[in-house]
């Protein structure tokens, strides 16, 4: 077995679904052909429509409104709201750590939504391979880059009792089409990287497709004593709950295309015909086959086609007539709606803005803050992991590659904003507000408005709006007199005059 055949047990029983979450958070008509299902005695017609007659099929007509990327986004969106600290880094690397122009932020967003379909991934620190002809010494001159392989990209690795990675393959697409004056290739590149005996790291290549220029075979990478890989997040073969997201979101894609299906089956007649027009046809196409369909197949397709009429028999109505179906749609919709909530509600994370940051829906008002911030947390605590193991990868390569610990937000204040308006409209009123509760109900009003305008305000102006409050002086409330005072020494009065 070859190193382009090798596959881990996890990665036996796991790569199907990691494969279907990686195609959600990423949405568009990848994710529609791998999972709206085809329901049963569709018709070929019906499903993938037929281009000669410019029929556009039903798999063709999906869209797909992509909530599972939008929760793995939202969760970018509040690890990332604010750079992580990186002091004494060097800003070049900062600004390039992949020599491709990503910057260490943009690329610790991958690596969290790589763990966040994935459960894990595995980053390595490298830098270009010795050319031929080239001294070690001047290899050593080629920059550090950073390369996030996500857990579909490795297929097969060992790791020891202790911990440590013995061996892994890598694999990844390559495109070769340098000369115009030959065909472009491509392949699927595997990469066997391994700790020899010896105590240095060897790199061994193929590709699926043969062999192919530049390949590295048992190549010594000098001056490594480890392999320059970290894992981030445990292998597993048991279920992750991006798994969830994805099932109920293919559950969701299915409803909303057959929703649309029905839409127009009910709102659009049928013409109805005497069946005597139909056994005139059949007998004039009795002996032949038209575009390779049998007789029967065309008359089933023709019955099932929208704005093909219907034939019906004597003993029938026997009346040329429209008719038109009728159905409860609003079945579908709600079942769509109730299972997107679902969705979010499985996240953990169900703070769900649509267009504006104004309107909150009603998946907004089932999360349970505690929970979110603490998930929140906890991601950034891996993250920050992350990038420390990756600035010591770099140092095996370059001793003097400038480090950093990075310190990454460990507080995250999620806010519903529908609730926490709602409450201020009520205590608006509040008779005899003291001046402590009309202090926190402006901070709280200025919490609202920091998610309402975020983006469009810095921090520093919520910081001062804060500072305002504090130093305003706020009256006291201006107490109304008790009508009921003295009423009982009026009475004991009334009763001595007696």
């Amino acid at each position: 077995m070859g190193i382009t055949d090798r596959k881990h047990k996890i990665m036996q029983k796991r790569e199907v679904q990691i494969r279907r979450n990686a195609l959600a958070v990423d949405g568009g008509r990848d994710y529609i052909d791998e999972r709206l299902w085809r329901a049963p005695n569709e018709t070929d017609t019906s499903w993938n429509g037929d281009p000669q007659r410019g029929i556009v099929g039903r798999k063709e007509r999906t869209g797909l409104v992509n909530d599972a990327g939008r929760v793995a986004n939202k969760i970018n969106q509040y690890i990332f709201k604010e750079e992580a600290k990186r002091d004494g880094a060097d800003a070049g690397f900062l600004a390039d750590c992949t020599g491709e122009g990503e910057s260490v932020h943009d690329f610790m967003q991958r690596v969290n939504t790589a763990f966040t379909y994935g459960r894990w991934c595995w980053l390595q620190a490298d830098r270009a391979p010795l050319a031929e002809g080239e001294s070690e010494t001047e290899a050593s001159k080629a920059p550090i880059k950073w390369v996030l392989w996500d857990a579909l990209d490795v297929p097969d690795w060992c790791i020891d009792a202790a911990g440590n990675i013995k061996w892994l393959i890598t694999r990844s697409a390559v495109y070769m089409n340098e000369d115009p004056h030959q065909s472009a290739k491509d392949a699927m590149l595997y990469t066997l990287y391994e700790l020899g005996a010896d105590g240095h790291v060897y790199v061994t290549e193929k590709t699926d497709k043969g062999n192919m220029a530049n390949l590295r075979t048992h190549a010594l990478v000098p001056g490594l004593e480890r392999l320059p890989f970290a894992l981030i997040g445990r292998p597993s073969s048991k279920p992750w709950w991006f798994d969830d997201v994805e099932g109920i979101q293919a559950q969701i894609l299915n409803l909303d295309s057959m929703h649309y299906e029905t839409l127009l089956d009910t709102v659009f007649p049928q013409l109805v015909l005497p069946s005597s027009i139909g056994n005139s046809l059949e007998t004039r196409l009795a002996e032949k086959k038209v575009e390779g369909k049998s007789v029967v197949t065309i008359i089933r397709e023709l019955t099932l086609g929208r704005k093909i009429p219907i034939m019906e028999g004597a003993e029938d109505k026997g009346i040329s007539r429209f008719i038109t179906p009728s159905g409860d749609l609003k079945l579908l919709t709600e079942e769509a709606g109730r299972k997107r909530s679902l969705l979010f509600d499985m996240v953990g994370l169900a703070l769900f803005n649509k267009e504006t940051r104004q309107i909150q829906t009603a998946e907004s008002k089932q999360f349970d803050q505690l929970d979110t911030n603490s998930t929140l947390a906890n991601r950034a605590l891996v993250l920050q992991r992350a990038e420390a193991a990756l600035i010591k990868l770099s140092q095996l390569f370059d001793k003097g590659f400038r480090s950093w610990e990075p310190a990454y937000p460990s507080k995250f204040d999620v806010v519903d904003v529908s609730a926490l308006s709602q409450a201020l409209t009520q205590t608006a009123n509040m008779p005899n507000k003291t001046p402590k509760v009309k202090r926190i109900e402006a901070k709280c009003a200025v919490r609202v408005l920091k998610e309402v305008a975020a983006g469009s305000v810095t921090q520093e102006e919520i910081d001062d709006a804060l500072a305002e409050i504090d130093a305003t002086d706020f009256e006291e409330p201006t107490m109304l007199p008790n009508p009921f005072e003295g009423l009982e020494d009026r009475n004991k009065g009334g009763e001595d005059d007696e």
